[in-house]
């Protein structure tokens, strides 16, 4: 029997639905209708039916419909690309089986073993490749859409992607595509494929502006953590020097290291370097929390002082050899200086080396000029002997210098008491320079000088209480202003030296900057208030000029201001 006459039989028998049963291909070798047929008929039948022509068949039969040529055709393809049969096998059986439930009219004549055609009008055509091509198209349009994952991101957006298996359902759709496309000779098909694809993929991804809020979001979320769990873990503690000391309670300082992790990938994300914002973040805050840093230079100085008083003690104490610097109270402001040095970022032990080489310099240089003016003493004093009585002849001529530098001493005295200390100044220098007796001259002398140094440093002393606070609230052209006044004559030496250049130099530095400022704003106003400068603008101008008289700009804008 043929086989197109056995599947209407077995149809006639048992009803349409029989094509969507395992038992039909049985009932069809039953009755012998593979006898005729290819070998692998059977085999052909049994996995296109399997595959789901056969419930299509029964679904078409019962309705058919308008496009039922290309749902036929999809179903076709796509297992002649998967069972590896050769299409004429594969196509024949589908059209004997069309036929027999009455959706073709006539089946293909077979011309020297070549499968044609048939000619009615609703003839079956189930190679056309533009129309399998553009039925491959909404199979691939279709797919996309039905295997997309959708799932959320770590910001709460939703995207679509492939997983592996998906991509992999739609290669093969993509293959067979762009083998249709290139015998059609549709050149743009790669194209096409990818513009789709990103269509269906980039439909539920977040925009730009999106993910730029996100990240802006989560930035600010965990530096409002960041910040609160400093404020938490502070803890605040009074050190040796009497300051406040703050740092972070161990158990936190694990938690603040894995929010400082989340910030930085955030930032990188963002295309910031964040580490830079943690590390002053951090910094300020415990500066907020601590003793300001001019109270440490407070305590930092009184330090130096105290060295410094300890080792003149210890010079006056050491009549000849060298000084015993491992004393135990030289070592302890030692031991101090360098820890307060160390959280300023001085090198304190440095200085101290530099202070006990100084004065050990300065044993040894007065050893050597005690050697040389006791030998001069010892040739005068036999002169004397032999000449006799120069000693008490010396005494009695200088009696009326020593008498006036005496009485300048006093008056010197009488100005420091006061706190005239730029008087007594002028006076101790006096007292020293208009002494020009020989009797004792080096001794009347030295104690003078001694007394311009102690003045000197009550001076520096003064003027660096007044200048610091000026620096601290920038108010830079006063504190230039109080150095412009300061003595000439200064007798500088040790800590007041350092005091002073140090501060000098910060005063030089800041003013520059604040000239630079100042000009800028003060140009800025004068533009945007047609030339009109408030009082206190015009104060801090004037102040700028005493101090800067030479800055072009700033007489410009004195000249030009209203």
């Amino acid at each position: 029997m043929e086989l197109s006459k056995a599947i209407k039989d077995i149809i006639s028998r048992f009803g349409t639905k029989v094509l969507s049963t395992r038992q039909f291909v049985n009932l069809l070798d039953d009755v012998g209708g593979f006898k005729d047929e290819p070998a692998a008929s059977k085999k052909v039948m049994k996995g296109l039916l399997d595959s789901g022509f056969g419930e299509l068949l029964y679904k078409l039969s019962e309705k058919k419909d308008a496009n039922w040529q290309n749902s036929v055709r999809k179903c076709v393809s796509d297992y002649a690309a998967k069972s590896g049969y050769k299409d004429e096998l594969i196509n024949k059986i589908a059209a004997q089986l069309l036929y027999s439930v009455g959706l073709i009219d006539e089946l293909p004549k077979i011309e020297n073993g070549v499968q044609t055609k048939p000619t009615t009008a609703s003839g079956y055509r189930i190679k056309d490749p533009k129309e399998l091509l553009y039925a491959l198209k909404q199979e691939y349009i279709a797919a996309l859409s039905e295997l997309l994952t959708i799932t959320t991101d770590e910001y709460g957006h939703k995207y679509g992607y492939y997983s592996t298996e998906a991509n992999t359902q739609l290669y093969v759709i993509d293959a067979k595509i762009r083998l249709i496309a290139t015998e059609v000779g549709e050149s743009n098909i790669d194209s096409w494929l990818t513009a789709e694809k990103s269509k269906v993929e980039n439909k539920n991804r977040p925009t730009t502006a999106q993910l730029k809020q996100a990240l802006d979001d989560v930035m600010s979320t965990l530096e409002r953590d960041y910040k609160a769990l400093m404020e938490k873990g502070l803890v605040v503690e009074d050190d040796e020097f009497g300051l406040r000391s703050a740092r972070f309670a161990t158990d936190v300082v694990s938690d603040l290291q894995s929010i400082e992790k989340k910030i930085i990938i955030i930032g990188n994300k963002r295309k910031e370097n964040r580490q830079s914002w943690i590390d002053k973040t951090k910094s300020d805050f415990l500066a907020s929390k601590s003793s300001p840093a001019s109270a440490r230079n407070g305590v930092l100085d009184q330090l130096k002082n105290d060295y410094l008083s300890r080792l003149s003690e210890l010079d006056r104490s050491t009549n000849s050899g060298e000084i015993d610097f491992s004393d135990i109270s030289l070592k302890d402001i030692r031991r101090k200086l360098i820890n307060l040095g160390s959280l300023l970022g001085k090198n304190m032990e440095q200085w101290c080396n530099d202070e006990n080489d100084k004065l050990s310099k300065d044993r040894e240089e007065r050893a050597s000029k005690r050697k040389k003016r006791n030998v001069v003493v010892s040739a005068v004093a036999g002169v004397a002997l032999l000449i006799g009585g120069w000693q008490g002849i010396s005494y009695t001529t200088s009696a009326d210098a020593r008498a006036a530098y005496e009485a300048t001493i006093a008056s010197a005295n009488s100005e420091y008491e006061q706190g005239n200390y730029a008087t007594a100044l002028d006076l101790f220098q006096k007292a020293e320079h208009d002494y020009t007796a020989s009797y004792s001259s080096s001794s009347y002398k030295s104690e003078a000088r001694a007394k311009a140094v102690e003045a000197s440093d009550k001076i520096i002393a003064n003027w660096e209480e007044k200048v610091r606070p000026l620096l601290e609230s920038k108010k830079v052209a006063q504190a230039k202003s109080l150095t412009l006044a300061l003595p000439a004559n200064l007798v500088l030496g040790g800590n007041s030296e350092q005091v002073f250049k140090s501060l000098s130099e910060q005063i030089d530095s800041d003013l520059a900057k604040r000239t630079t400022e100042i000009v800028d704003e003060l140009l800025n106003d004068i533009y945007t208030h047609q030339g009109k400068l408030s009082e206190a603008r015009k104060a801090e101008l004037n102040e700028m000029i005493k101090v800067v008289p030479d800055n072009y700009w700033l007489k410009f804008i004195k000249e030009n201001a209203k």
